[in-house]
């Protein structure tokens, strides 16, 4: 199936029936809808079947596991340029920065979680595993499935055996922790009473809007339709963005395997993981000089979360049907473990934080950041569109711009987890773990510097 590009075409159909039938499913189960399931999750779980459906009938046309992540790699790169170009104000209240902070300290306590609990593997029953396996599950519920498996698959060259799938495995994990822990939590806030005039009609919607209601707008056109289409030079943009991107790491590996050394070299591989941190940043700078040229009309926001939105859909697809159910398996204890523990000591964290943090929409924004330390910020909104479907108070504003903010805080950590792989010796995996209690410390002492956290509020 060589001939033309027809592999690549069936993937592409392959994902596209998963979401269909995903929508379908969504349209008629209330188990689905009660629960808040996104149809990308549901369709990944549908491809899934369909890969192992394929393999027994039509083995020539499954498609390849690595293409699917592939497919990961590239859209959460196009997902991070969507949204980075959109408008954004022009200041970050203190709530939007609180935001961060809990944010950049929900990531280091799953990565020291994650990392504690491997190590423990590590010493005693299972040698073998590698050091910085359980940081994915940091990178898989705190920043995405994509991120998660751009650093797995670049830890492979080190030695990590499947580092892709199991970034990918967390990733999946921290979808399904979200629905089905998160749901059970909002119900625990609204018996609690943190909500009011809640109409729980929001939890059971079919998916679809109905032939008489209003329909919200997807974009408006920023260009002539009979020059270019607006979607198309919306896409053409974020390409050239990504291609600045690409040119930018390629040069920065190109000047750190001139420096030679074991380390420069290895340091320059694991940049490409980072492809859509770097990415993020192009973007933001790509909208500030549109700004200050007075061009930034021939962007509209609305497009643009459009695309967002339909890359993430179908990465998430992918990244679930890309998982190799055997190597889970293998490995299913320290997953289980880290998972259990990592998912219950963040939302302690979470209420721990807001609750010494927020005078107002406290429970809004705990559900909305909880979403996010679990899945992506689009998690987060989903959860929080339940008892705050119009995004009327500032928790969804201050989630946004906090997530942007927090990938500055959370850099030095993104740094830290590489160490163990680049350097596999005893005294390096406890110096790293050591480093990032240091670094939830600091954050801390920062936090209370700051006024970001205080007493105990009443609620």
């Amino acid at each position: 199936m060589n001939d033309l590009g027809w592999d690549v075409a069936v993937t592409f159909a392959i994902l596209s029936v998963s979401l269909l039938i995903a929508s379908i499913l969504r349209a008629h189960l209330r188990f689905l809808q009660r629960f808040l399931i996104p149809n990308a999750i549901t369709a990944g779980f549908v491809g899934l079947g369909l890969m192992y459906l394929l393999e027994w009938a039509f083995p020539q046309i499954l498609p390849k596991r690595e293409d699917l992540g592939n497919i990961v790699y590239h859209l959460l790169a196009i997902t991070f340029i969507s949204i980075g170009l959109k408008r954004r104000e022009r200041y970050i209240s203190k709530n939007s920065l609180s935001t961060a902070f809990h944010l950049s300290l929900g990531y280091a306590v799953e990565g020291f979680i994650g990392y504690s609990i491997t190590l423990a593997f590590l010493f005693t029953v299972m040698p073998d595993i590698f050091p910085t396996f359980g940081m994915l599950f940091e990178m898989g519920f705190g920043q995405s499935s994509g991120q998660a498996y751009a650093l797995g698959k670049q830890w492979e060259s080190f030695g990590f055996v499947n580092g892709g799938t199991v970034g990918l495995t967390f990733g999946a994990i921290g979808f399904l922790w979200a629905c089905f822990v998160g749901v059970p939590f909002l119900n625990w806030g609204i018996k609690r009473g943190y909500v009011k005039g809640l109409d729980r009609r929001l939890m059971e919607n079919t998916g679809f809007f109905g032939r008489l209601e209003k329909k919200p707008a997807a974009g408006r056109s920023t260009t002539h339709p009979d020059v270019i289409a607006s979607g198309t030079f919306h896409v053409a943009f974020i390409g050239f963005v990504y291609l600045v991107d690409y040119f930018f790491i390629k040069f920065v590996v190109f000047f750190l395997g001139k420096l030679g050394g074991t380390f420069a070299v290895q340091f320059g591989k694991l940049l490409w993981a980072y492809h859509a941190f770097f990415a993020t940043l192009f973007a933001l700078l790509g909208g500030r000089i549109l700004r200050a040229m007075k061009l930034d009309h021939i962007l509209d926001d609305n497009m643009l979360t459009g695309i967002s939105a339909s890359s993430v859909d179908f990465l998430v697809t992918a990244a679930i049907m890309a998982i190799e159910l055997a190597f889970v398996v293998q490995y299913i204890v320290p997953i289980a473990v880290i998972c259990v523990a990592g998912g219950i000591l963040v939302m302690l964290l979470v209420l721990f934080l807001a609750r010494r943090s927020f005078d107002d929409h406290f429970f809004e924004r705990v559900i909305s950041i909880f979403g996010l330390l679990t899945g992506t910020v689009s998690t987060g909104l989903a959860l929080l569109r339940v008892i705050d479907p119009d995004y009327k108070t500032p928790a969804a504003s201050d989630l946004v711009l906090g997530s942007g903010f927090s990938l500055f805080l959370a850099f030095p950590l993104l740094f830290l987890i590489n160490i163990p792989a680049l350097h596999q010796t005893k005294k390096v995996f406890l110096l790293t773990d050591g480093g990032i209690v240091g670094y939830i410390v600091i954050l801390f002492v920062v936090m209370y510097a700051f006024k970001f956290l205080g007493k105990k509020r009443k609620l």
